[in-house]
C-alpha cells in the first residue's frame, strides 16, 4: 500500500514466522480489493462498471465504504471517498507544484458522495468519470483484517502498524502496559508520550507526511473535497478509536473539518478520543479531547 508495514506478536517463536506471513497476506488481499494504483482492484473495476447501475462488491469493500458514506454525511461532504479526481490531479506523492484552478473546478464537478449509493453489497455510481479513493481508509481497515486473522489463530497479543495506522490487542507477556508516541508536526526526532487509554486503535494525519512546497507555500496531500485544495488550519490530528479503520477515516474527517469542528466531532463520538495541532498567528496549538487530559506527556513537559 506503498508504506512500511510492521508487526509485532507475542507468541511462539516456532510459529511466528507462519503468522507474520498470514497477516501480511490478509494485507495484501485488502490491497488487492481496495488500491487505485493496483490496475485491477475492485475499487477500479467498480469505477466502470457500476457507472448508472447497482454492481455487487466484496462484503470488505462494502463495509468501508458503509463507513466513509456516515462520515462523509456527519462532516456534510468534507470527508469524501469520491475524491479521487482530485487526488489524481494533485498527484501526491510527487507532486512539485500544484494545479491550475481551472483544472481543480473541472475534477469538482464528479466530486460528490450523495452520487455514490451503497445499498447492502451493491455500489451504484450515479455520474460517468466519478473515481473513488479509499486512501484515507483502506490503510486502516487492512490492519483491522490483519489483527483479526492473528486473533482467530491464536495469538493474545501483538500490534499491527501500517504508515502510522495501529491496532494493539491483549497484554504484554511481562505485564507492562501499552505507550506510543506522537511524533512532533514540525520536529521529527520530538515525541509526546501516550498511555494506554483504552481504545485499541491509532492514527495520525498530518500535513508533514506527503507534501511540496511552492512559491513559499506548503501544499500537502490532505484534500478539502469541497474546495478541491488542502485543507487550511490544522497541522496534524492523532485519533483514538475503537477500529483503525474508523480512526483512519476520522484522523482525516477532522483534518480537515478544521480545529475547532474538528474537536467538537470528537467530543460527540462515543469511543473517540483526538489530539489536534492547528496554527494561529502567533503560532502552534493544540487541542485534547477529554479523554486524553493528564495522559499525555509533550515534548516540552
Amino acid at each position: 500500500m506503498g508504506t512500511l508495514v510492521e508487526v509485532r506478536l507475542y507468541a511462539n517463536r516456532d510459529q511466528s514466522a507462519a503468522l507474520i506471513d498470514t497477516a501480511f497476506a490478509e494485507i495484501a488481499r485488502i490491497e488487492s480489493l481496495m488500491s487505485r494504483h493496483v490496475d485491477a482492484s475492485e475499487i477500479n473495476r467498480l469505477t466502470v462498471a457500476a457507472v448508472d447501475r447497482p454492481v455487487r462488491c466484496s462484503p470488505d469493500l462494502a463495509a468501508v465504504l458503509d463507513l466513509s458514506l456516515h462520515y462523509a454525511r456527519l462532516t456534510q461532504g468534507r470527508f469524501d471517498v469520491t475524491v479521487g479526481p482530485l487526488t489524481a490531479l494533485w498527484g501526491f506523492p510527487g507532486a512539485i507544484r500544484p494545479p491550475a484552478q481551472s483544472q481543480i473546478d473541472s475534477a469538482l464537478t464528479y466530486v460528490d458522495y450523495r452520487n455514490l449509493e451503497l445499498d447492502g453489497e451493491k455500489v451504484r455510481l450515479h455520474r460517468a468519470g466519478m473515481q473513488l479513493d479509499l486512501g484515507a481508509a483502506a490503510k486502516g481497515y487492512a490492519v483491522d483484517r490483519a489483527v483479526a486473522r492473528l486473533r482467530e489463530m491464536g495469538v493474545e497479543a501483538g500490534l499491527v502498524e501500517a504508515g502510522g495506522d495501529i491496532r494493539y490487542w491483549g497484554r504484554k507477556p511481562d505485564g507492562s502496559t501499552w505507550r506510543f508516541g506522537v511524533q512532533h508536526p514540525r520536529a521529527p526526532d520530538r515525541f509526546a508520550t501516550v498511555e494506554d487509554i483504552g481504545l485499541p486503535a491509532i492514527a495520525t494525519s498530518g500535513d508533514y507526511q506527503q507534501y511540496f512546497e511552492y512559491e513559499s507555500q506548503r501544499y500537502h496531500h490532505l484534500l478539502d473535497a469541497l474546495t478541491g485544495h488542502p485543507a487550511s488550519e490544522v497541522i496534524s490530528v492523532t485519533v483514538w478509536a475503537e477500529s483503525a479503520l474508523e480512526a483512519d477515516i476520522l484522523s482525516t474527517a477532522l483534518f480537515v473539518a478544521g480545529a475547532k469542528e474538528g474537536a467538537a466531532m470528537a467530543a460527540r463520538l462515543p469511543q473517540v478520543e483526538a489530539l489536534i495541532h492547528y496554527q494561529t498567528d502567533t503560532g502552534m496549538e493544540r487541542i485534547l479531547t477529554d479523554g486524553l487530559h493528564g495522559r499525555v506527556r509533550f515534548w516540552n513537559d
